[in-house]
């Protein structure tokens, strides 16, 4: 004789659970049924973002005055244009100056890809790209700046782990005030951003 289906549950209660899931999953697999208060908030702000891009579409523009500005940096950059390095200690001191030819060189950027892929083969790895200028950029582990200063035996590359101020044009310094100026009547070297 079997045992009715009450007692089956109570000496069972791995059954009883098991009825239950079945029951209960449809009803947590359907479209809302077990949302999360997260899963509200995200639909909530992808439905304000619709709203956002229809009302105020990013604008696209026929040109970019900070992109040629950008390109012309990188071209002033590629110069051997005249300028003048002042670097600062972390309080703001003046520490030394020099006239400099270009502009410095960050201390970690590379000529090769310091990034490579933990495992060989795999995919979806971000990697560093090359500037333009054929460096790879620092990861931002250093502070200090190769500068560039002139003398009168020529161009001697001087290690900074000071904070750099390149000029395009001379500037007096004044280690007592702690002031940097522009020489009066000085050119720029490199004018960027011009009107055309």
């Amino acid at each position: 004789m079997k045992p009715p289906k009450k007692e089956v549950m109570k000496k069972n209660p791995m059954f009883a659970m098991s009825m239950l899931l079945c029951f209960c999953a449809p009803l947590l697999m359907a479209p809302g049924g077990c949302d999360s208060a997260e899963e509200n908030d995200r639909r909530s702000v992808e439905q304000q973002q619709d709203v956002y891009q229809a009302a105020q579409p990013i604008p696209h523009f026929d040109f970019s005055l900070e992109r040629e500005v950008a390109i012309e940096l990188y071209q002033a950059r590629n110069q051997a244009v005249a300028t003048y390095s002042v670097w600062r200690s972390m309080s703001g001191v003046i520490e030394g100056d020099c006239p400099s030819i270009g502009y410095p060189i960050p201390y970690d950027s590379s000529l090769t890809n310091p990034l490579q892929t933990a495992y060989p083969g795999s995919s979806g790895a971000v990697i560093a790209m090359a500037e333009p200028n054929g460096l790879f950029p620092g990861q931002g582990g250093a502070i200090a700046t190769w500068v560039r200063c002139v003398s009168d035996h020529g161009t001697a590359p001087v290690y900074v782990e000071s904070i750099v101020t390149t000029y395009p044009y001379p500037v007096a310094v004044d280690y007592e005030a702690n002031r940097v100026r522009p020489v009066a009547g000085a050119r720029p070297s490199v004018l960027v951003g011009q009107p055309r």
